[in-house]
Order: C-alpha cells, then sequence, then structure tokens
C-alpha cells in the first residue's frame, strides 16, 4: 500500500491519511445521473432535518443510542500508590485549538454533514454504477455506513462505532444529502491550480457547501459552537480511488485555511471515495453491504487523531504494530487515543503497588506509568500506558479474519504496554522544534508522530513493546498474540532497553524506574503489580 503526505510548509498542516487495498467489483450497467449542479430527486428534504435525540439520523435504517448500555468499570479507580485523576490540567483539544484546527468537539452530541460527490464526466468514471444496485443503493449505503444501525452493515456505521468506543460520550449525528454533481469533470477538479487551491479537492468541498445551502438551508445546523465553521463535512466522491501517481483520489482529511469567503465556511473535511463503501467485501444474503472501516479511521482525523503508521516510504518501521484504527484501520481506538480524545482516564502508578483492571474495549481501564513522579497531568506527555486488550467488543469482527492490507487483530486476550512520548514543542516559522514544554504558552503542538526521523532513535509517539523482547516492528512486522503480555510476563527497563533510544530511560532521559508483572489474567480481569527499580 502506497502512503502519501500533503505537508504544507509555514502552516505545519498534516493531512492525515488512510490506508486501504484496491478490490474487485461487481459490474453492472446502471442509468448513469445527469450532469446538473443539483440533484433531480424530488426527495430532498429541506433543513433543519429534527433529528430525534435518541438517534443518529432521521432514517428507518439509524443507528439508536439507547440500543447500547455501559456499565461503569467494576475496578478500584484508586488505592494504594495510584489514583485517577478527575480532569487532566488541560487538553487535548485545547492544544488543537491554539493550532487552528477547529476540530468538532469530541463528547456530546456532534452533527456531521455527508455529501456524495459526483462529476460531469460520470459517465465514463462513475464507480458506484459499477456495483450491484448502482448509485441508488450506494447512496442508501453511504447513509448506512455513516449513521446505520450496524445490522445493516458488515460491522459498525461511524455513528455507532465511536458511540460503542467512547463508551457513549460522543453521539454522532447527521445527514446524508442526495448527490451533489460538481461544475467541472474529475479530470478538471484534479488539474486544478494548486498555486490557488493547496488542495484541489477545496473546490469540491467549496461547491458542495454551496449547492447545500441552496438546496437544503443554512449551515449554521452544522456550526454547533458557533465559531464561523462547519463543524465537518465529509465528501464521499464517485471516482476509483487511486494509490499511484500526483492525484487526489485516495482517501484522507484536511482543513481549508485558504478560504477567504465571509460567512460561515467549511473548514474541517473529509474526502473518500465511493469504493472504499465496499473495501471489506462484506455480504448480507449474497448483497454487498456498507464497510465503514475506511471512515472510521478518516473521522479519527476529523476528530483530531494522527496517523500511526510510518509516512517514511524508505523505512519499515511501524511502531504501533498495526494493530490499531488509526493504524491499519482495525479494531478499536487504543488507550492513547481515547485519553486525547476526552473518553478516559488513567490509573496513575505512584508507587509499589498491585492493581486490577477490566477489559479496555468494555471499561476503558488502563495504567500510566511515569517512574519519577514528574508527569504533567495530561495525555501529553511521556510515559508507558498499559490496557488489556480483549478480542471482543469493537475488536470482535477484525480478530475473525485480516481485514483488507492482511492485518487481523488479536484472537487471543494479553496485555498491551505502549511507549507513549506525546510531548508538546514550540516550533519557530520554519518548523523546527525550538524546545519543549508541558504548557500551552507558545502554541504547542505534539512534537512526535510515527513517521520515521532518526533512524539512530526511537521517538516515535507511539510503541507498542513485543512481550517478547525481539523488535520485529522495525522490520515492517505486524504485532501478534506474541506480541501481548501474559501471565508470569515481567517488564524491566534494562530487559527491553532495546526498545528505548536511552536504554531504561525515556526519550527525555529520566528514568522509567519500574518493574511491572502480570499476576493474572482471567476473562473479566487482570491483575498487575508495579515495583520501583
Amino acid at each position: 500500500m502506497k502512503k502519501r503526505l500533503f505537508l504544507w510548509v509555514g502552516l505545519s498542516l498534516i493531512t492525515s491519511l488512510s490506508l486501504a487495498g484496491c478490490q474487485q467489483k461487481t459490474l453492472n450497467s446502471n442509468t448513469i445521473p445527469s450532469n446538473s449542479t443539483t440533484s433531480n430527486s424530488s426527495s430532498i428534504e429541506k433543513e433543519p432535518m429534527i433529528i430525534p435525540e435518541n438517534k443518529a439520523t432521521d432514517s428507518e435504517y439509524a443507528f439508536e443510542f439507547d440500543s447500547v448500555t455501559f456499565s461503569p468499570s467494576p475496578t478500584p479507580s484508586s488505592g494504594t500508590n495510584y489514583y485517577t485523576p478527575e480532569d487532566f490540567a488541560f487538553t487535548y483539544k485545547e492544544v488543537r485549538d491554539g493550532e487552528i484546527y477547529f476540530d468538532p468537539a469530541t463528547t456530546g452530541s456532534q452533527r456531521i454533514l455527508v455529501i456524495p460527490v459526483k462529476f460531469q464526466d460520470d459517465a465514463t468514471i462513475s464507480s458506484c454504477r459499477n456495483y450491484v444496485g448502482g448509485c441508488d443503493k450506494a447512496l442508501t449505503d453511504i447513509e448506512k455506513a455513516f449513521f446505520g444501525d450496524p445490522s445493516y452493515t458488515g460491522w459498525e456505521s461511524v455513528s455507532s462505532y465511536y458511540y460503542k468506543s467512547s463508551y457513549g460520550k460522543l453521539k454522532l449525528q447527521g445527514r446524508v444529502t442526495d448527490w451533489f454533481t460538481v461544475d467541472k469533470t474529475s479530470r478538471q477538479v484534479n488539474g486544478l491550480s494548486t498555486q490557488i487551491y493547496a488542495d484541489q479537492s477545496y473546490y469540491v468541498l467549496r461547491e458542495a457547501a454551496k449547492w447545500y445551502e441552496q438546496n437544503y438551508g443554512d449551515l449554521e445546523y452544522y456550526d454547533q459552537n458557533n465559531d464561523g465553521y462547519v463543524d465537518a463535512i465529509w465528501l464521499v466522491y464517485d471516482h476509483p480511488y487511486s494509490t499511484l501517481g500526483n492525484n487526489i483520489w485516495w482517501a484522507y482529511t484536511f482543513w481549508d485555511y485558504q478560504n477567504t469567503a465571509s460567512g460561515l465556511k467549511p473548514y474541517t473535511y473529509a474526502w473518500a471515495s465511493v469504493d472504499f463503501l465496499y473495501e471489506g467485501l462484506y455480504q448480507q444474503n449474497g448483497v454487498a453491504v456498507a464497510d465503514a472501516h475506511t471512515f472510521i479511521h478518516e473521522t479519527g482525523h476529523v476528530l483530531g487523531l494522527d496517523d500511526y503508521y510510518n509516512y517514511d516510504e524508505n523505512s519499515t518501521y511501524g511502531a504501533a504494530g498495526k494493530i490499531d484504527m488509526m493504524d491499519y484501520n482495525i479494531g478499536d481506538h487504543n488507550a492513547y487515543s481515547k485519553m486525547l480524545l476526552g473518553w478516559t482516564m488513567p490509573k496513575v502508578v505512584t508507587g509499589d503497588t498491585t492493581i486490577t483492571i477490566a477489559p479496555f474495549e468494555s471499561s476503558g481501564d488502563c495504567i500510566l506509568v511515569r517512574g519519577d513522579s514528574t508527569w504533567n497531568q495530561t495525555a501529553m506527555d511521556e510515559y508507558l500506558l498499559i490496557e488489556f486488550s480483549t478480542p471482543t467488543g469493537l475488536n470482535y469482527l477484525d480478530s475473525l479474519q485480516p481485514y483488507t492490507g492482511g492485518v487481523q487483530h488479536f484472537t487471543e486476550s494479553g496485555i498491551k504496554i505502549y511507549h507513549i512520548d506525546s510531548r508538546l514543542g514550540v516550533f519557530d516559522y520554519w518548523g523546527n522544534l525550538s524546545y519543549y514544554t508541558d504548557t500551552l504558552i507558545g502554541e504547542p503542538s505534539i512534537v512526535h508522530s510515527n513517521t520515521t526521523q532518526d533512524r539512530s532513535t526511537d521517538e516515535f509517539l507511539i510503541h507498542l513493546l513485543e512481550a517478547t523482547g525481539t523488535n520485529t516492528f522495525q522490520y515492517g512486522r505486524s504485532a501478534t498474540n506474541e506480541t501481548l503480555f501474559q501471565k508470569g510476563d515481567t517488564f524491566t527497563p534494562s530487559q527491553f532497553a532495546n526498545f528505548f533510544a536511552n536504554g531504561t530511560r525515556f526519550n527525555d532521559g529520566t528514568e522509567i524506574g519500574y518493574s511491572i508483572t502480570i499476576d493474572e489474567i482471567t476473562t473479566n480481569s487482570a491483575t498487575i503489580t508495579f515495583k520501583k527499580v
């Protein structure tokens, strides 16, 4: 799979990309929609669409939030030499706001507008007309993929996934419009000057927003925080995706920072081919059903998460092990991502102790280890992060068989130990790091990523340690059941020194300072002992 990076120096904005592979399509002849800038459909419902509080959208296929219930973690939040903080000193959202990203909120009821897009050369480039059921079925499947009950998809919808992953803290609601046909061919759009548009999809975004207001109503419905920017727009384009060449036909998230129009403006948006809708080859009764994996991954970027794979095409080092939604598009989000998004708080170790945690996917239980008591009280610091991984819940389907790209989730339960280096830094005008900081002064951002920066060091954002003690991820291998720590396994800084740039120390030079022993693992819990060394 080819990975592409869009970097705009000066604004330090990075386009977040998703990973996916090509799949065979089932051909079928269907009526080609007319080439017009507005839909011919007589079923367009004018804004505001009144979405019931309990539903993801106003549709017969809608996911209903009260169909899923959550129970608080059964494990103690504090005990001898550990505690769970009530709040962080400051949040990742505050950091992102300082970087002028204007991300939508990650808790509460949030709305996303989804606009399917066609081009003037639809007769020759349309993807959806080649699928059984054609573009009418694809339009319905887009709605199911974003806001539908999981029973209408091959796995989860975007809305049901994020409701479950957030333990009920985030309700994504919204609507899918009719097809919007932009007034240019796909070749004309792709050929737009990058001197005018930092990304050519900007043009489609702006035209789609105008079309929406002309045909549906005011976009203020999707500016819930009243900051003058539409919170999030999804553009699902009807064109084959491509992994080759310099074009826009891939899946990515971006920000239209060049839009100087007055009034309410689109800003944060995601862009992906309708082909990703059937990437998983899921079927029900012999009929293809929606696959939301790529749309879920990109929505993670819309919410502010980074990619956890390596953009460097000259390096095979995949420090996160590929088994994660923000890595190879599978399973649940990890504990670090959920801390950033405000969905969980860690149990923080302060001395010798024994802690019991429940499965992470259902409880949010995780443990933070920072050896010298210098943790800055945020998710943006350097530490070890521990969770109890199980092939259940959002991990279940991807544990049954490999997803696109050949990566399969863990089929066994076990303990994941991550080395997180999410320290903040202040950068100069040219994008060079000036200094690390533990405050919001100077509009800091997270320094490290999982893209190889210096092959002589291991300063990755998120590095999953391997229980075997052998670092196989540097050779491009994915995590396996053997990666997980099991009963009787022990982590010591000296034993795993080859996973750290500074041996027994964190990247910032402080001692890791603890040994970690897995005492017991059952179906419902894991017990872990921590000792200062």
